[in-house]
């Protein structure tokens, strides 16, 4: 079946080349221009990524986010943003997003930055009830969740996963910000290393007693971030 893209952004002109841009790639791609009829859409069928115009009407790009999140929905998004915008692409990046995309774009980035989210997620996915313990986590790779010594749990989003993953199977080593971007974001994607802090306090938060003197995952100084397996207290 081919990959379902949801894009809900209130400009015609915006969304019709979106549309037609994916839909030339093979995509099933459907628009609608407010929160309303998208939450609508997916409580019917859950797309297979969300492409999320920041500046909407009544309710705007981040609450509804909010929104799917409180509910449970949990798949690929990506904001669409003014170019100009960098705290947006950091609330999003905050608030779990997966990438962002500015406006004005050229339909080539647009296209890689889908299929490069949709790789990711894939990765985050695949391989079954996969199980992999390390330090004080028990990682359930299919299921995205992260069981600490206290059997707290945590639910990771696939990118969340996928930054985490490469720290674990190099416990103990420091790992730098390039490293972990090429890794999980590709060698071609046009951020900047700071995405890979956005996720590392995304991770501390979820994982750490005390997010402000992390334990497992410690910074490398002048390198990036190095898992430690020390136990969560």
């Amino acid at each position: 079946m081919p990959v379902r893209i949801l894009i809900v952004d209130d400009e015609p002109l915006n969304s019709r080349m979106m549309h037609f841009l994916l839909n030339e790639q093979g995509y099933q791609v459907e628009v609608v221009d407010n929160a309303r009829d998208a939450i609508a859409m997916v409580e019917r069928q859950p797309p297979d990524l969300m492409l999320l115009d920041v500046r909407l009407p009544q309710l705007n790009g981040f609450e509804f986010y909010q929104r799917l999140r409180e509910r449970d929905f949990d798949f690929p998004v990506i904001f669409v943003t003014a170019k100009d915008d960098l705290e947006d692409r950091l609330q999003g990046l905050e608030m779990g997003a997966d990438d962002y995309i500015c406006k004005p774009f050229d339909p080539a980035e647009l296209t890689a930055r889908v299929a490069a989210v949709m790789r990711r997620f894939h990765r985050a996915t695949s391989g079954g009830h996969q199980h992999l313990h390390s330090g004080p986590l028990a990682i359930d790779i299919a299921a995205r969740q992260v069981t600490l010594a206290n059997r707290r749990t945590a639910q990771l989003t696939p990118t969340e996963l996928l930054v985490l993953l490469q720290l674990v199977r190099r416990a103990g080593e420091a790992v730098s910000r390039e490293e972990l971007m090429v890794a999980v974001w590709g060698e071609h994607y046009a951020g900047g290393s700071n995405v890979v802090d956005v996720y590392i306090r995304r991770l501390r938060r979820k994982l750490e007693a005390d997010p402000t003197a992390p334990t497992i995952i410690q910074s490398a100084r002048g390198i990036g971030y190095r898992f430690t397996g020390a136990r969560d207290s």
